[in-house]
């Protein structure tokens, strides 16, 4: 099933090669392939059940000869200048970030396509210290979700305001740029109450948060 999430990632590829990490059942390949958007796809995860569902998948649609599986962690399976775009979605921002660190040589001669479910922040600022810079974001939106994916490769970008990393200039145009701000304020939220409700609370980390917090309330339509 396409979710309005994998939609979104689905929309961000423009590369005729792909490797998709962490594929669990090989939506997303399965879904470029039968479109004729891609040429070829390696679909890897590190359990061998989603890889066995992944595959049924691929032989149902008949896309074989399009969708190669692979069984490994990381970026293990995958050698280095292999396809042109790795995706890697639906992981937290810390994971997504170690696996592209642990093998930054590797990682650096892909383009990136990242949908990290937090930490989208974090993972920002450690793409652009490693090497990377960032070259297109995008949401969706599911119920009450809000999602982010966004675009990164090899090369220098200064590092941008904290609020921006958070709440990207570029996705100010976005539909869904006011629900995108209001989880960061429901967020900071309550990591502003958890620090204040510390036994020996940390003042200045509740200060820095805060302030982070008003930036980011006083945010409008055009991101400023």
């Amino acid at each position: 099933m396409i979710t309005p999430r994998l939609q979104m990632i689905i929309d961000l590829v423009s590369e005729k090669t792909i490797a998709d990490i962490g594929t669990d059942h090989a939506y997303i390949p399965i879904k470029l392939a039968s479109m004729g958007q891609i040429e070829k796809a390696i679909a890897t995860d590190k359990n061998e059940g989603p890889l066995k569902i992944a595959e049924e998948n691929v032989f149902r649609y008949g896309l074989s000869d399009k969708v190669s599986l692979r069984l490994g962690s990381g970026l293990d399976p995958i050698n280095e200048g292999e396809c042109e775009l790795l995706i890697i979605a639906g992981m937290g921002g810390k994971l997504i970030g170690d696996i592209i660190e642990d093998n930054l040589s590797k990682s650096k001669s892909f383009k990136l396509l990242l949908q990290p479910m937090n930490a989208q922040a974090e993972l920002r600022k450690r793409l652009i210290n490693l090497g990377f810079k960032i070259t297109k974001e995008s949401l969706s939106c599911e119920g009450f979700k809000v999602y982010n994916a966004f675009c990164c490769e090899r090369g220098k970008q200064k590092l941008p305001e904290e609020k921006f990393l958070h709440i990207p200039l570029e996705l100010s145009c976005n539909k869904y740029y006011n629900m995108l701000v209001d989880k960061k304020i429901r967020e900071l939220n309550k990591i502003i109450k958890g620090l204040e409700n510390a036994k020996t609370p940390d003042y200045s980390e509740i200060d820095y948060y805060k302030n982070l917090l008003g930036k980011i309330e006083n945010m409008n339509q055009k991101g400023l």
